[in-house]
């Protein structure tokens, strides 16, 4: 394993100034993860399954390269790589404002989700580096917190601004507020070392290798081509992500421990994470895709509260619960929810399903960082930032995809349920130990 041979350098940034500088790009973030989910069909650029890739574009690149990142920070340090991540984000973040084919604005979409892979491993490194623990837990929680907020709001900004025919500031606007971030970072933050903290490890082959098979297996998952080939492309998905698998259980230092993922281990919590993730972001879509007027986009803008209430009480029921009972609940309260919005309303099921959610990747998060010893706690973290992204694109490609099939809100609804549910019965095979 390579790592730095130096002792870490911590920030002199006043906290009260360090933390707006990580907090507001965290913020934009949230901002993003709902934004574009919610307005994709009233935007004129897009058509058909365009809207799905102009949407995923963003979460696959993050998926694949969040951990590459976190390398790059290690090795450059935290500040220079948060520096560059900004301004790639608002690169690629404006550039559709100037362009007018779906396939550029995709293009686009990529390259800023690896300039936001390049933001929250960084911001996760500095906060993780505070040398204080009420500090780092602090920052924590104000992460946390920003990103739930701009996730609830996202969808609110959407809609004002096509209300009013000015979607293209939708770009701009956010472009702006990176680029003076960027510029911050790169005055105050440039210093910041992590020392021995990372593996400073760029094993740039295995990201490809992520990129492409999970790239070609939710293109496998969207409405655009032919059955045959979408078939073929989940196929080639599937091959070029065993090739990454096999490259990764062959390494000493690898980006994604596979190994960590029997699913007596931490495989359940890993699947927790993936279907709470993508139940949160294919949700967002869907309710969105009839919305007209800002008081109906209203029960999907409150997802993101309901989200932050169920974290808040999964640390009051998880002493009253096994994990794995903890884990089976949460997902079928996500799997009525989906139900409820089929043949009831959107306030009740928003509550439903933004509960479901909240508890289902708070659980995750703490039985897979805690069940494992502390040497293990970095790789664990890795396994767990790429299965909320893989989530997330896989949500809006599912439920889009099924939308687009079926042209029916409650159909997608129910069907998505059912697959929830499957995974809530697989669940009850779980045999480990786990631990928050």
């Amino acid at each position: 394993m390579s790592a730095s041979t130096l002792s870490p350098v911590r920030s002199t940034v006043p906290k009260k100034i360090l933390f707006p500088l990580l907090l507001v790009p965290m913020f934009l973030g949230g901002v993003d993860s709902t934004l574009f989910n919610s307005i994709a069909y009233d935007l004129p650029v897009l058509t058909d399954s365009w809207r799905l890739w102009f949407i995923d574009g963003y979460t696959i690149a993050l998926a694949s390269s969040v951990v590459l990142g976190s390398r790059l920070g290690a090795r450059m340090g935290p500040g220079v790589t948060l520096a560059i991540g900004l301004l790639v984000f608002a690169v690629a973040g404006a550039a559709p404002a100037l362009l007018d084919s779906p396939a550029t604005w995709t293009t686009t979409r990529f390259v800023q989700g690896f300039g936001y892979a390049l933001i929250v491993s960084s911001v996760a490194s500095v906060i993780g580096g505070l040398p204080n623990t009420a500090e780092r837990t602090l920052g924590y929680s104000l992460w946390i917190t920003t990103y739930s907020i701009g996730a609830g709001v996202g969808p609110l900004i959407g809609r004002v601004f096509v209300d009013i025919d000015a979607y293209t500031l939708l770009f701009w606007l956010p472009a702006a507020i990176a680029v003076l971030c960027g510029v911050l970072a790169t005055l105050l933050l440039r210093d910041i070392d992590l020392g021995l903290a990372s593996s400073t490890k760029i094993d740039v082959a295995s990201s490809v290798l992520a990129f492409l098979g999970f790239g070609l297996f939710v293109a496998g998952l969207q409405s655009h081509g032919e059955a045959l080939g979408r078939v073929l492309a989940t196929l080639a998905g599937c091959a070029i992500l065993a090739v990454f698998c096999v490259r990764q259980l062959r390494s000493r230092d690898p980006l994604i421990d596979v190994r960590m993922l029997p699913f007596s281990r931490l495989g359940a919590c890993s699947l927790a994470l993936v279907f709470g993730s993508a139940c949160y972001t294919g949700s967002v879509f869907l309710f969105s895709a009839e919305v007209d007027s800002l008081l109906s986009i209203l029960p999907v803008s409150v997802l993101a509260l309901w989200v932050s209430l169920g974290g808040f009480a999964f640390h009051k029921l998880q002493s009253r619960f096994s994990p794995v009972h903890m884990l089976q609940v949460s997902l079928a309260t996500c799997a009525v929810g989906l139900v409820v919005a089929a043949f009831g309303g959107l306030w009740p099921a928003s509550f439903l399903i933004g509960l479901g959610v909240g508890v289902s990747m708070a659980s995750g998060d703490a039985y897979l960082l805690g069940s494992v010893p502390p040497k293990d706690v970095a790789r664990a973290a890795a396994l767990q930032e790429t299965s909320l992204a893989v989530g997330a694109a896989l949500g809006v490609a599912g439920f889009g995809g099924i939308f687009a099939t079926t042209g029916s809100v409650a159909g997608t609804a129910v069907i998505t349920a059912v697959l929830v549910a499957v995974v809530v019965w697989t669940l009850r095979y779980n045999r480990g130990v786990l631990t928050a």
